[in-house]
């Protein structure tokens, strides 16, 4: 009894001045205004007396630790496109800790917010770049009424001249693009089509590579849009109430784009609402044309519905609608193309979506959604005089009228499992999609001719009619991913994915591994990630749309325009579903990232992408023939190499510079795109893909003016694109091809675009009006070029970009 009590007393004495530990694990939640999870959000805990401990939120948006003292802590819980959230004088023995992150806001209504700053993501395996609120609101990039226009502000994304996006040196169609969470592509052609207003879109993601196997049936990269919800508080928003006008032979006017969004509570802490509409009228010139016909009068317009139901905590529920309406009565005019020659064309595409996401004990979470897109797309001719192109433009009724109907159903279900410790960390999900794809067209088609500089007929090709078709696609695809957090600062993220359809039926397996280390110290202030993995791209129901296009016949004739040359050559597309081979590209990369001093961060990047069995028509009769039977083969292979270094430095009030150099190379074993309809012909070669752009360097920033005076009323923005000009193939009258593909290229494109914003306040409410001059330097940047060997315009360029003045008014804040 008395050795017992001695024991007590001894240990008693050891334990004076010392706080007992508390043994019990937190739990950290983090989730926006309207309760859903945030993941990935970093968590800093300060302990008095302690080295800061840095965690991230899993799927669920939760974290766990446990207390290393029996005292008060503090915790700051950041994200980029969140307001950062302090909570101190927490109690050590409170079992959990639940964190509000707050977004961003385009109108900011608190003075005492403070942003989230980007920093190194030491949980984030792909090269994803973010742009969150302030870069989407900030960065003055052309053309601001359309979104696509800021994504080749991030390196290895170019837009080419028909504003289609190109990531990672791929097609169009070869990248997943993707609305709150759903494919949005064009469900036959694969381009992005579908608009949505610039100030509803909350946050933008770009990845090229190391994708985790959640995204499938894409062999270019990923871009993903997230889209805005209201909160407690009704937000009203207007932008652009100016119209602009553009310096082109005389200021004249150019666009009236205005957008507005609105948003709040249905019942407060319950249900909230959200609805972001942009209209678009646009006065396009082409200064090369004759004064009464250079000007097509484009009207669109789009409307986001969103609504979010919290049924219970642990029960959310969200649906919307994204509807859009396009019509233009000179589509594709330009210096090539006269309004007669144009056509009239309509579209109508809308997206009804909705989400359910549970959570479940333990952190599980399950998240269930469904879409239907639906898009029809027509186009017809100005009259009906016969088509003909000369060696400088078209001139007559474009030959073609076609009605596309389309639609995607879709279907997604992905299961995060609570995280599980075995020689670490591991965070499993698991995933299911399902689609279907139909397509039908019907198309009148009528004769084409070429004529010589001299006005004497080449060519002409006439077309056998086309029967009304009908293409349906059904695809599977599931996957399995783990994120192992290992000990000693390396993560390891395997993945498998599974991938089916009725056109090509057969199983696909694609295995991707990813890793990175983060040095130790100083929160990983230097991080190493490094890649490979298989992706297969989806049945691109475009191609096999050629196929039902019927027999074109071409007749050549002899210098008098008169005479043919000899018998009419018929060619036809034809395909064989049970030859094809899904496209599959080999992707690896290595990447380092390091914060610098000065608060720079900055990054390098090296790719290598190997694409195989990709689609392509090949003529049965030899390479050299120009006729015959072109069948839809796997012969193309195309390869991109990339470059890149980039840095970022945000100072003060969130205030941000960005530059970034892209060394690369896009090319191809299949440079000629052969088709049903004109299209050039020759034998088939090596060369440059289109959007082949191998030098570039971009930047852009928002910074307040020197002035001090000024400093808190005036900002200064800008961007600045210099890249190589890209390459174009030279042909005659005939549309024959002349030397090799690609061998020519546009001058090389500059644009600085610097603008000033001017901020001031209008019965207690904060304004923000900004004059940006796009194309300062006044640089050509032509659009067209003539490429036609017979004709004396051969090589010289048209449709410049020129300079031109424009304006936003926008609501910033209130007191």
């Amino acid at each position: 009894m008395r050795a017992g009590g001695v024991a007590l007393l001894l240990c008693a004495a050891m334990a004076v001045g010392q706080p007992p530990a508390a043994t019990a694990k937190v739990v950290v939640t983090a989730s926006d205004e309207t309760g859903m999870a945030v993941s990935g959000a970093q968590v800093t805990v300060l302990e008095p007396g302690r080295a800061p401990l840095h965690l991230s939120t899993d799927y669920a948006g939760r974290c766990t630790f446990t207390p290393r003292r029996d005292a008060p802590y503090a915790i700051h819980v950041e994200k980029p496109g969140f307001y950062r959230a302090d909570l101190s004088g927490i109690d050590a023995s409170q079992a959990s800790v639940h964190v509000v992150l707050a977004h961003e806001q385009i109108v900011r209504e608190q003075v005492n917010v403070t942003a989230s700053t980007a920093g190194i993501d030491t949980e984030q395996t792909s090269d994803q770049m973010s742009m969150n609120t302030p870069e989407i609101v900030n960065i003055p990039y052309q053309t601001s009424r359309d979104i696509r226009y800021l994504l080749p502000f991030t390196p290895g994304v170019v837009q080419d001249t028909s504003e289609q996006i190109h990531v990672a040196g791929s097609e169009t169609w070869e990248t997943l693009d993707t609305l709150d969470g759903f494919d949005i592509r064009s469900p036959e052609e694969g381009t992005l089509d579908m608009r949505v207003s610039t100030d509803a879109v909350r946050s933008i993601d770009t990845e090229t590579t190391r994708i985790p196997v959640e995204f499938g049936r894409s062999t270019g990269g990923v871009v993903a849009f997230y889209t805005g919800m209201g909160d407690n508080k009704f937000r009203f928003n207007a932008t652009n109430f100016i119209p602009s006008f553009r310096d082109q032979n005389g200021i004249r006017f150019d666009q009236f784009v205005p957008r507005f969004t609105f948003s709040g509570p249905i019942k407060r802490d319950r249900a909230w609402f959200y609805d972001g509409i942009e209209t678009e009228y646009d006065n396009v010139y082409i200064p090369e044309l004759p004064a009464n016909a250079d000007t097509d009068t484009l009207v669109r317009g789009s409307n986001l519905v969103k609504t979010q139901t919290n049924l219970s905590s642990a029960d959310i529920f969200s649906a919307g609608l994204l509807f859009n309406d396009y019509h233009s009565p000179y589509d594709g005019i330009s210096a090539l193309t006269p309004q007669q020659s144009t056509t009239d064309r309509n579209i109508l595409a809308w997206l009804p979506f909705a989400r359910n996401q549970w959570t479940f004990a333990r952190g599980a979470l399950l998240d269930v959604g469904a879409a239907v897109m639906r898009f029809r797309d027509g186009y017809e001719p100005h009259g009906d005089v016969p088509y003909v192109l000369t060696p400088e433009l078209a001139q007559g009724s474009y030959f073609e009228n076609l009605t596309g109907r389309s639609q995607r159903v879709e279907g997604t279900a992905t299961l995060y499992l609570p995280a599980r410790n075995w020689e670490g960390t591991h965070s499993v999900q698991a995933g299911l999609d399902l689609d279907h794809i139909g397509y039908n067209q019907d198309q009148m088609r009528a004769p084409v001719s070429y004529l010589r500089e001299d006005g004497t007929l080449d060519r002409q090709s006439q077309f056998a009619p086309a029967a009304p078709f009908t293409l349906h696609n059904d695809e599977i695809g599931a996957y399995l991913e783990d994120r192992w957090q290992m000990p000693r600062a390396l993560l390891l993220e395997p993945g498998l994915r599974f991938d089916w359809d009725t056109i090509i039926r057969r199983p696909l397996f694609s295995p991707r591994m990813a890793a990175v280390y983060a040095s130790p110290g100083e929160s990983g202030t230097t991080k190493i990630s490094a890649g490979i993995g298989l992706y297969y791209e989806h049945t691109q129901l475009d191609y096999l749309a050629q196929t039902f296009a019927g027999i074109r016949s071409d007749t050549y004739f002899e210098a008098d325009g008169a005479t043919p040359s000899g018998p009419a050559q018929e060619t036809s597309f034809t395909g064989n579903d049970g030859l094809l081979r899904e496209p599959r590209a080999v992707n690896w990369s290595f990447g380092v990232e390091r914060k610098l001093p000065g608060a720079v961060f900055a990054s390098a990047n090296f790719m290598e992408k190997r694409t195989a069995n990709v689609f392509t028509f090949v003529n049965q009769s030899g390479p050299t023939a120009l006729a015959g039977d072109y069948l839809l083969t796997n012969a193309r292979r195309d390869r991109y190499d990339s470059f890149e270094v980039d840095g970022r430095r945000e100072f003060a009030n969130a205030y941000t510079v960005y530059i970034a150099f892209t060394h690369s190379s896009a090319r191809t074993n299949a440079a000629l795109d052969y088709l049903p309809t004109p299209s050039p012909l020759g034998s088939q070669q090596s060369g440059p893909l289109p959007w082949d752009s191998p030098n570039r360097v971009i930047s852009w920033g928002w910074l307040p003016v020197p002035w001090a005076k000024l400093r808190r009323r005036w900002d200064f923005v800008y961007t600045f694109d210099r890249r190589t000009g890209f390459p174009y193939t030279s042909v005659n009258a005939a549309q024959d091809v002349v030397g090799a593909a690609g061998a020519n290229r546009f001058p090389d494109y500059l644009n600085f675009s610097p603008g000033l914003e001017w901020k001031f306040h209008f019965r207690g409410t904060y304004y923000g009006l900004r004059g940006v001059l796009e194309n300062a330097t006044g640089s050509m940047n032509p659009a067209v070029v003539y490429n036609d060997v017979d004709s004396p315009e051969y090589g010289t360029f048209s449709q410049p970009q020129g300079r031109a003045l424009t304006a936003r008014i926008r609501l910033i804040g209130s007191k």
